[in-house]
């Protein structure tokens, strides 16, 4: 365990127990963090299809390697996740318990898996709530509309920090993500949705016009942001947080309309 990688492990036999009844067993599982083992254990005892588990840490791998390897439809692999091709080219279930610190890059890779059926996942409590914040809550962000566009998200069950060895500074909430493409197939360019959001939250107490027409993600001037956002019938004195996803799946396709680069 290495402090540098922010790893806190779980020891809660009960939340481990929740965590393993939640998880389908119907599809292949790809494990983020072996940490202990512990976790990958009960998995495997329930369930007899693949799971592959990344482990980054050289020490912890080597541990949990041994202590899994009666388990043949178990592997464990010593390597960074962001860094490697995920290995399916058939549906399975993310299930991952990771340092706070990397939660969104994890979460965009594995929803940008067109495999990916479920993703199961321990968070920073802070975090679950951006995930699954609604319009017009206090915690509604770019990352609650890039989650939500691409996924239902669902807050299981809270994890309070003295399940984990040792206690991180903060409590836990497990959610649940499940891939939808109700949206996606609605928008026309999604790089170019994913920088409107972007720049809609770019800039505190701007309105959309401003962050259009200024944001380092999509500067587009006053008068084509004007435009753009009229053709959308979007007011453009409203701020991001004001914003629904068919707000922001309309101004996108809009754009890409107008064939603004």
């Amino acid at each position: 365990m290495k402090k540098s990688l922010g790893q806190n492990f779980l020891g809660d036999t009960n939340i481990l127990r929740k965590i393993i009844d939640i998880a389908p067993k119907d599809l292949p599982v790809l494990e983020i963090g072996t940490g202990s083992g512990i976790l990958t254990k009960g998995l495997a005892e329930a369930m007899t299809l693949p799971i592959i588990s990344y482990e980054i840490d050289r020490s912890t791998f080597e541990e949990a390697a041994n202590h899994l390897a009666l388990f043949n439809h178990v592997q464990i692999i010593h390597a960074d996740f962001l860094g490697v091709d995920i290995p399916f080219l058939e549906p399975f279930v993310v299930i991952a318990n990771i340092p706070y610190y990397i939660t969104s890059p994890i979460v965009e890779k594995c929803l940008a898996n067109p495999w990916v059926r479920g993703i199961y996942i321990m968070v920073q409590k802070e975090i679950a709530y951006r995930m699954a914040a609604k319009l017009g809550e206090k915690d509604y962000s770019s990352f609650s509309v890039f989650c939500q566009t691409r996924a239902v998200v669902q807050k299981c069950f809270p994890v309070s920090r003295h399940c984990f060895f040792p206690p991180p500074r903060v409590d836990s909430t497990f959610v649940k993500l499940i891939p939808t493409t109700l949206w996606t197939n609605q928008i026309h360019d999604i790089e170019i949705y994913d920088k409107i959001v972007h720049s809609a939250f770019w800039g505190k107490r701007k309105t959309i016009s401003s962050c259009l027409s200024r944001s380092p993600y999509l500067a587009l001037g006053s008068v084509k942001a004007k435009a753009i956002l009229d053709a959308s019938g979007i007011n453009s004195q409203l701020r991001g947080e004001k914003l629904s996803v068919q707000d922001y799946l309309n101004i996108a396709n809009t754009l890409v309309e107008f064939n603004v680069p």
